[in-house]
């Protein structure tokens, strides 16, 4: 069981660092301030990996914010090596212990969070606070493949368990180019940013991130 967890863990942080390669509405920019707690060096993220009665546990932290206010999210997470899917990760993702060590690109604002984490590096929408259902973000990458965000569900009340209290969440389905997984799922709130990122698996299993970050 520990094993499938860690596989788990390593697919959330690969999703995030592109490391496997895998319309109406504007898909590349966001307004809003960067000033926000979430979105300053030093900022950490708990998190939890949970399947079942499993959980598992890696490191992100915020590193750097640029002067145009994207952040640097570095991941860490150990690497079963007896995993074949697994083994595709590149070489410069590892440290010398060969745990997996990757960053990731965010923009988080008060009115949204944009990231550069696709193939080509370009900015695209992940969630807009003021968006409505049925919203969508479009991204086509150089591979000739396309990601499609989609805003499937916004609160209307306090309705989603989250650190002990209940709050709003703006929903957003991503497709997915990744064998074995049928979707994604972005749980956002726009005073926490990323709240939890559920993977949503072809074998009808759906193991979830859970995030807090330490400022907000």
């Amino acid at each position: 069981m520990r094993t499938n967890v860690l596989l788990l863990a390593i697919l959330f942080f690969a999703v995030s660092c592109d490391l496997l390669n895998p319309d109406s509405k504007s898909s590349d920019s966001i307004g809003g301030s960067t000033d926000i707690p979430i979105n300053t060096v030093g900022t950490t993220f708990a998190n939890n990996v949970s399947t079942g009665s499993a959980s598992y546990s890696g490191n992100i932290s915020i590193t750097n914010v640029s002067s145009d206010g994207v952040a640097t999210v570095k991941f860490q997470a150990p690497i079963p090596t007896n995993i074949p899917a697994l083994q595709g990760i590149k070489p410069k993702y590892k440290d010398a212990s060969g745990n997996l060590v990757c960053e990731g690109k965010f923009k988080m604002t008060d009115e949204g969070i944009l990231d550069y984490n696709n193939k080509d590096h370009k900015p695209f929408v992940l969630v807009k606070y003021d968006a409505k259902v049925g919203d969508k973000y479009t991204l086509e990458k150089s591979d000739g493949t396309t990601i499609v965000r989609e805003v499937v569900r916004k609160s209307s009340t306090d309705d989603f368990y989250w650190n002990g209290m209940i709050i709003k969440t703006i929903d957003v389905e991503q497709s997915s180019n990744i064998p074995g997984v049928s979707n994604i799922t972005y749980f956002c709130n726009h005073k926490f940013g990323i709240v939890a990122v559920r993977v949503n698996m072809e074998d009808g299993t759906h193991p979830q991130l859970n995030v807090v970050p330490s400022k907000y």
